[in-house]
């Protein structure tokens, strides 16, 4: 006899959050730290679209400009553990 498959639970999907871009209507920049650092984890790194509830075109964006700003020494590309 076959076995039967066993079926995995089924991920829970939230409420869809909206992009804090395009509800603010500006675009991210290297230069607003605070902003930037809000979508970044305790130890430094870039959190996914599906947390920080980015659409897309911002997330692209907002990691470019992430990038840019550590490149020049703006936010720090480790914790300071």
């Amino acid at each position: 006899m076959a076995k039967k498959k066993e079926s995995r639970p089924k991920r829970k999907i939230g409420p869809k959050k909206d992009c804090f871009f395009c509800k603010e209507k500006k675009e991210p920049t290297f230069k607003d730290l605070s902003t930037l650092s809000k979508f970044l984890t305790e130890r430094g790194k870039i959190v996914g679209r599906s947390r920080s509830g980015l659409c897309a075109r911002h997330q692209r964006e907002f990691e470019k400009q992430v990038k840019h700003a550590r490149h020049l020494a703006m936010l720090s590309f480790t914790s300071k553990d």
